[in-house]
Parts: C-alpha cells; structure tokens; sequence
C-alpha cells in the first residue's frame, strides 16, 4: 500500500509539471497560430460546454479555469502511467533509472497520450487544442508534456542523492 501511495504522490508531481509545461507551450504556440494564449485551455472544457467552449477566446474563470483544472488532472492521470513505468523499470534492472532512462519513459508516456487522446477516446473527450493549434504546435506540446515528466523525475533524483 505504501508503495502505491508513493507512486500516487510522485504522478501528482510529475503530472503538474509535465501539465504545466504543456499548457505554457499550448498558450505560447496559440499566438502563432491566430489564436489567443486562453483559447486552448479553454477549449478543453467542451467536454462540459460542446457549444460554447471551442470558440471561447478569453480569460475566464469558467473556462480557462475550469479547463487549466481538467487539463492538470489529466496530466496527473498520465503521471500515474509515467511513475509506473520507470518504477517498473527500476524493479526489472535493480537500478535506478537514469537520464536515457527518464526521456525514455517520458516520451513514452506523452506518445501514449496523444494516442489515446486524438484516437482512442471519442471526440467529445479529446484536450480540443486542435480546434486551435497547428500539427506542429500540437507536437510541441506533448514534447513539453515529455519534458516536464522528465525534468520532475531528473529533479527529484538528484534531490534524493
């Protein structure tokens, strides 16, 4: 039970930085692509809103709260996957996982994600960046999610030596 609580509290880590580095990298990349920094936060509410959310461009506490709440609890979902693949990594090796080894599971997870969020579940549960982000912005913003899963488990190693 411990060892499930501990990998919880880690995802909940991981997960706000990797949840806040890609909604830092959604917002910045909306601007080159004729949209505003809110919008794509925004957007991820149309799973409560369908009609209004994709075309919200502004700062409110009804969407651009609400959908930064959701994005950050998802990325804390991806956390838990994240976690337990280097715990099980660190389980098969006896060993604690490196930097390769980090990026490796990090970039697992954020591909696994954007699988699952652009073509497993249905569309009313897709993030909505689309709706105003590019492919490439698109690209750049599950990196940043990799990243920031990365970056939280490379700080805590060395905080843990």
């Amino acid at each position: 039970m411990n060892r499930l609580v501990n990998l919880v509290c880690r995802a909940m880590t991981s997960g706000a930085a990797a949840g806040s580095a890609a909604a830092i990298t959604a917002a910045a990349r909306a601007s080159g692509d004729g949209s505003t920094p809110y919008a794509p936060i925004n957007a991820v509410t149309h799973c409560l809103w369908p009609r209004r959310a994709l075309s919200e461009t502004g700062l409110s506490a009804r969407f651009t709260l609400t959908g930064l709440a959701i994005h950050q609890a998802s990325a804390m979902f991806w956390g838990v996957l994240f976690e337990g693949l280097l715990d099980r990594w660190q389980c098969h090796t006896k060993r604690r996982a490196g930097i390769a080894e980090v990026v490796a599971c990090a970039s697992t997870t954020a591909a696994v994600a954007y699988v699952v969020d652009y073509h497993a579940v249905p569309q009313r549960l897709t993030p909505g960046f689309e709706a105003h982000l590019s492919r490439r912005s698109m690209f750049y913003v599950y990196g940043a999610l990799a990243a920031g899963f990365a970056v939280a488990a490379i700080g805590r190693s060395r905080y843990e030596d």
